[in-house]
């Protein structure tokens, strides 16, 4: 935590301590308030976080930016932006729920930005 107080400054350090907190507190709630809903198809998702839609008819799933293609996600799958770059066109992303091409939830992956809309 030191080093980042010297490179961010107290205040960016002081708020990245309370992310921290906050996301080792969604952890620690257990695993019974992230087993799926009613139906398999839907999971407990954290209050406040935006998933976005897959537009695209079939959308190549990367294992890195531009690079080898694990697969295809098709239009509905449903994702959250975990990574974005300013004036990169790439996202890392990660599945919520299973993928109609078989891939499990909390899969990671890059995608393009323009085939996802916020949902």
């Amino acid at each position: 935590m030191n080093f980042l107080r010297s490179r961010l400054g107290l205040a960016v350090a002081a708020a990245l301590a309370g992310l921290m907190m906050m996301v080792g507190g969604v952890a620690a709630a257990g695993s019974a308030s992230a087993a799926p809903a009613s139906s398999a198809s839907e999971y407990w998702i954290p209050k406040g976080l935006k998933t976005h839609k897959v537009t695209a008819s079939a959308l190549r799933f990367r294992a890195s930016p531009n690079g080898r293609v694990k697969g295809l996600l098709f239009r509905g799958d449903r994702v959250f932006i975990r990574e974005s770059y300013v004036g990169s066109p790439w996202v890392k992303v990660v599945l919520v729920g299973k993928s109609k091409s078989g891939f499990p939830h909390k899969t990671r992956g890059w995608v393009h930005r323009a085939y996802l809309k916020r949902w």
